[in-house]
């Protein structure tokens, strides 16, 4: 949960500045011109696969050392004393270990993950809605926008995959050792290395252990969760911010109207 609020939020906002961003240039440069009724129920297609990928790099960068601690937190066992780990023993243990860059391990696969992972959902969910308001004249309903944001995790998640499963090893190669590395690792040739391998060693070693089936071992159980995820967080974003936008735009349209009079 620490790590999931500021990570949606930062992602959603991100987007939302972009968007309005983009709409607001388009309304400037195109003013009076028939081609600008392209944008109006939304951004195209390729701006919405830039500002999705955009907020998805911010939102990983930003949260990213939270992201590494609770996959660490989730293999780790007991501490060297024998007492449970907690959250800030692994977070300080990796600053004092590896300094600063060793909070951002293994975010290189995250990062050539992410670009096309946000993106891609991000345009699904942007693109669907805008195609509902645009051949039936009116906003998506509670349903569609779940339908839509379902849709969107599933493809997002399903091309990108393979990058989660690298990233998750790079995160947790070392933290165990033996039977436990074999257990959640699956795999143990790189359970007692000392210093993080890199992208290419951990793609190499999955490959040969597993072949291609190794980068989407997990997908199926994904295909649950990630979908359903998708279509909560997008629907709940877009319902709260209607609800705090009508009382906005009442106030807007009050004192438009007072000034007329």
């Amino acid at each position: 949960m620490l790590r999931v609020f500021p990570y949606a939020g930062i992602q959603f906002m991100v987007f939302d500045y972009c968007k309005s961003w983009v709409l607001k240039s388009s309304d400037t440069v195109g003013q009076g011109v028939q081609s600008t009724s392209l944008n109006k129920h939304g951004l195209m297609p390729v701006e919405s696969l830039a500002a999705g990928s955009f907020a998805g790099v911010c939102s990983v960068l930003a949260t990213y050392p939270l992201d590494l601690t609770r996959a660490q937190l989730a293999v780790l066992r007991k501490s060297e004393g024998g007492l449970k780990q907690g959250f800030a023993y692994v977070l300080g243990r990796n600053l004092r270990q590896r300094g600063i860059f060793g909070l951002y391990r293994g975010i290189t696969p995250t990062l050539a993950g992410m670009i096309p992972y946000a993106g891609i959902a991000f345009t699904i969910n942007e693109q669907g809605k805008k195609r509902i308001t645009r051949v039936h004249n009116r906003d998506p309903t509670t349903i569609e926008r779940m339908l839509i944001g379902g849709l969107a995790g599933l493809v997002g998640q399903s091309g990108t995959y393979p990058f989660e499963i690298t990233r998750r090893r790079m995160q947790t190669i070392g933290i165990v050792s033996g039977s436990a590395a074999e257990s959640v690792l699956h795999t143990n040739s790189l359970s007692n290395v000392k210093s993080p391998p890199s992208l290419t060693e951990t793609i190499r070693s999955l490959y040969a252990e597993q072949g291609v089936r190794g980068f989407f071992k997990g997908l199926s159980m994904n295909w649950m969760k990630g979908p359903i995820a998708f279509s909560i967080s997008f629907t709940s974003y877009d319902l709260i911010k209607g609800a705090m936008m009508s009382p906005q735009i009442a106030r807007i349209l009050i004192e438009e109207d007072s000034m007329d009079c």
